[in-house]
């Protein structure tokens, strides 16, 4: 069996689809022949993808040094093209416009074909595009979504979500995240370690959020948030790990709300054991995203018994019970800020629901790729019986 996993940006750029994809194939690998298909980007060194113990096919593609993610034409790229053509299954990551090119080959090819629905895409197309070319982008996007044997979500809410409100006709099946974090073997220690990087004291209360800062993740609605967490008295440090294209504007930010002696931008931690420390030395991660249907961050602190604070409502928060196994607030910077200030006097209770969060979230990659190994096998024999 040979699986193609099509996306439209990997590494060396970092987001919680990417981990996904690169959980998946470097586990799929020892099972199977897998090629990770996606557009060249920027800052990529000759020889980069030597480096993964899969393959890796890229296309010709347009990018800039301030772009997120890179523009394919996989279309244009005959290389590209011709290896595509060699896989006995398609697995889609991304809707556009790797995503389309890998619905034509499936069609052509009559290769059975696979897509994880990661993300509530139409406000960020609507963001870019305008409501009316927003709506035609959304539109196209799902007819690789439809012309999939099935559909992979995070939850039954994205599902449900994806059938009433972007007319998804095909069944899904609900794979969540997980994660390659082990818990970490000396908390002291890493908390040591942490808190001398950064240049922390012992009893300082740790706020983190981890994502590309895109804004996407809503770090300026952080930034607003602990603006009115420092009238309301309460000291704390904020830790930013990641970069993006709004990494300046957030920082520019930072300054003028006058949260420099708050806020610490870390950039990429790309050592997992120094990631693992710093969810380990936080005492909350905030993940106020509306947009995102999970987020991987949330299982790599529950890893480290680190809870999150979502905004109520939303798809990230589904599962989450507050109080219990994470905390929910209002979607409003004020409310957001008063739920923090009284988590910072309740430590204990942190600490419990953190417990909590490990037990509940807490999942290796390795047992999902067993699943999605033999879904892989499913689907393909029903495709060759059909």
């Amino acid at each position: 069996m040979h699986v193609g996993l099509f996306i439209d940006g990997y590494l060396p750029i970092i987001d919680g689809v990417i981990k996904v994809v690169d959980a998946y194939a470097s586990r799929l690998y020892k099972k199977c022949d897998v090629t990770v298909f996606t557009p060249y980007c920027y800052g990529q060194e000759p020889g980069y993808d030597d480096r993964f113990p899969y393959e890796v096919v890229r296309c010709w593609s347009i990018m800039r040094k301030t772009d997120d993610y890179p523009q394919g034409f996989p279309i244009m790229d005959p290389k590209f093209r011709k290896l595509a053509q060699e896989i006995d299954l398609i697995h889609v990551h991304s809707a556009f416009p790797i995503g389309l090119y890998a619905k034509s080959l499936s069609k052509r090819n009559n290769i059975p074909m696979v897509g994880t629905i990661h993300s509530d895409f139409r406000p960020d197309v609507y963001k870019y595009l305008g409501k009316v070319l927003g709506e035609q982008i959304v539109k196209l996007q799902m007819t690789i979504y439809n012309n999939c044997v099935e559909c992979w979500t995070v939850n039954d809410v994205v599902g449900k979500m994806f059938i009433s409100d972007y007319g998804l006709k095909r069944p899904y099946r609900v794979m969540p995240y997980s994660t390659d974090h082990h818990p970490v073997a000396d908390e002291d220690g890493a908390h040591q370690r942490i808190n001398a990087a950064y240049n922390l004291k012992d009893d300082d209360f740790i706020l983190a959020h981890v994502g590309r800062q895109d804004l996407q993740k809503r770090e300026d609605f952080i930034l607003r948030s602990l603006v009115e967490l420092k009238k309301l008295g309460v000291k704390f440090k904020m830790l930013f790990v990641g970069d993006g294209s709004k990494q300046g504007y957030l920082k520019q930010l930072t300054s003028e709300l006058g949260l420099n002696d708050n806020v610490i931008f870390c950039g990429i931690l790309s050592d997992k054991e120094q990631m693992m420390q710093l969810y380990s030395r936080a005492d909350l991660l905030l993940f106020p995203s509306v947009s995102d249907t999970y987020g991987l961050v949330k299982i790599e602190a529950a890893c480290q018994k680190t809870p999150t604070l979502f905004c109520e409502g939303t798809m990230v928060a589904d599962g989450t019970v507050d109080g219990v196994n994470g905390f929910t607030a209002p979607n409003d910077e004020a409310a957001f800020a008063a739920r923090i200030a009284e988590l910072s006097a309740n430590r204990e209770l942190i600490s419990k629901v953190g417990q909590n969060a490990f037990r509940v979230l807490y999942r290796t990659w390795d047992d999902l790729v067993d699943e999605v190994y033999e879904n892989y096998l499913r689907i393909i024999e029903n495709h060759r019986k059909s």
